[in-house]
């Protein structure tokens, strides 16, 4: 899905664009922006100093061109240039932290008005009372500024836990934006934050993707030539679009191929439970292809 947004970006030449994440050994999205978007200049942030772990991630790297950086994201970070056009993806793989913001910060003060960046975080505040409690306790610490003394720990449970990170890290995006342009008098170059799009799925743990486009007054109407909103998981506030896997067989997946874009509408489909033909058809033009596989 971001690859089907990032191929809507009018700003400059998709190709020319230089890509930042966290590879993880198994660089899946550095394989998959290169070969779908031509980007060459990727450059990937490992967060450890154990000899033998960088020795596995070197191994592991897929392309001699990406620029495998290790030490902690608050490190990284301001190191690079994001004076050119960049996809950011700050994939983090823990609950919403202050450094978190302090890195989107980092980003945001410095990028091309074009840049797309994107904040990954666990969505899984505990219910268990002294688990809630701390957990609390880590979010008033972190920000004090938009959790009240006397707030309660039910009150970022379920939903609520994701849309408050969503929301607190959209504000203290315009905020970085805001402060990093306070000294340009030219109003045109004034840079706001758009927020594009906002996932929720399972990987292991709960999650939640949010991503923001940041664009200058000058360049509103390219903003437009992108459409953006046309996509179907566009997602500008706080509706997420819930990433759900349907647990279905190739021959259903074929019957149900059939009969698109309504699967769900087909009464002789009845056989296949209905949520699984509506997350079919919602999410089906970015499934991974399966084959079945038999024994002889």
């Amino acid at each position: 899905m971001l690859i089907d947004l990032y191929k809507r970006l009018r700003f400059a030449p998709i190709e020319g664009y230089q890509y930042v994440g966290f590879g993880s050994v198994a660089f899946v999205d550095f394989r998959m922006v290169h070969r779908a978007l031509g980007i060459d200049d990727l450059l990937s942030i490992e967060g450890t100093d154990e000899k033998e772990e960088q020795v596995r991630f070197t191994q592991n790297k897929p392309y001699e061109r990406i620029d495998l950086r290790f030490g902690h994201s608050s490190t990284i970070l301001p190191q690079i240039n994001f004076d050119r056009h960049s996809i950011v993806w700050l994939d983090y793989d823990e609950p919403a932290k202050r450094f978190m913001v302090n890195d989107l910060a980092s980003v945001a003060g410095k990028a091309k008005s074009g840049t797309f960046v994107a904040v990954t975080f666990t969505n899984d505040f505990p219910a268990e009372k002294k688990l809630s409690e701390k957990a609390l306790h880590f979010l008033k610490e972190g920000f004090p500024e938009f959790v009240p003394d006397d707030a309660k720990a039910i009150s970022y449970q379920g939903p609520k836990y994701a849309e408050f990170v969503r929301a607190t890290f959209g504000s203290l995006l315009d905020t970085a934006l805001k402060d990093a342009d306070a000294g340009n008098p030219d109003p045109l170059a004034k840079r706001v934050a758009f927020q594009v799009c906002y996932f929720k799925y399972k990987d292991g743990a709960q999650m939640a993707t949010v991503g923001w486009l940041i664009v200058s007054e000058s360049d509103l109407e390219t903003l437009d030539l992108c459409r953006l909103e046309t996509l179907p998981f566009f997602r500008p506030g706080s509706d997420a679009f819930r990433i759900d896997i349907p647990r279905v067989t190739p021959l259903e997946i074929r019957e149900m191929e059939r009969r698109l874009p309504e699967p769900q509408a087909a009464a002789e489909l009845a056989w296949i439970p209905t949520e699984e033909r509506v997350a079919f058809a919602k999410s089906y033009r970015y499934l991974p292809n399966f084959a079945p596989v038999e024994a002889i």
